[in-house]
């Protein structure tokens, strides 16, 4: 086959060089191409495709503006009036003595600094106390441990009022 072909170049060389080849019927070949190829999916099936993602996002836009929950902070109060109370008063200690360490406190605080560190954490584990309650209303064990929070808050502060006291004494025994 190979020599067939050879011998039929010898041949026509002349003549093939001469030649062109006909532009229209060049043309013609590569339009049927691209005619075969663009027929994919039906006209029907990109409407129903559009009209099923106008669907899909109607639905979710009706669905995230109708049922937008609203946040409800829950106090201790809500759960029980006397646990209310004993937040109100532990909380107002907890402020008092914040206010004073806060007076008291020197500039360079960097001894005292783990006993702010300490304030910082516990501070975080209260967020977390707030939003269980949050999520679960009535639970006394999360009620406990929200008030016990006030009271190792406070028993910091007294901590770190006395090592700013002491402190103090000793700078004042080094200088006489």
């Amino acid at each position: 086959m190979k020599e067939n072909i050879e011998k039929y170049l010898k041949e026509k060389r002349l003549k093939l060089d001469v030649e062109e080849p006909e532009q229209d019927l060049i043309w013609e070949g590569i339009r049927s191409g691209l005619q075969q190829q663009k027929k994919g999916l039906p006209e029907w099936f990109w409407k129903v495709a559009a009209l099923f993602i106008f669907v899909v996002s109607a639905t979710y836009f009706v669905t995230n503006e109708t049922s937008k929950k609203q946040i409800v902070v829950v106090n201790l109060s809500d759960v029980s009036k006397e646990l209310g109370e004993q937040e109100s008063q532990l909380k107002h200690l907890a402020n008092l003595k914040w206010e004073e360490v806060q007076q008291q406190l020197p500039e360079k605080n960097t001894e005292l600094q783990f006993l702010l560190d300490e304030l910082n954490e516990l501070d975080a584990i209260y967020d977390t106390y707030r939003q269980d309650l949050n999520q679960t209303i009535n639970n006394e064990p999360v009620a406990r441990a929200m008030l016990d929070y006030y009271e190792k808050k406070v028993r910091i502060l007294n901590r770190l009022l006395l090592e700013i006291e002491k402190q103090k004494y000793h700078e004042e025994t080094i200088t006489l």
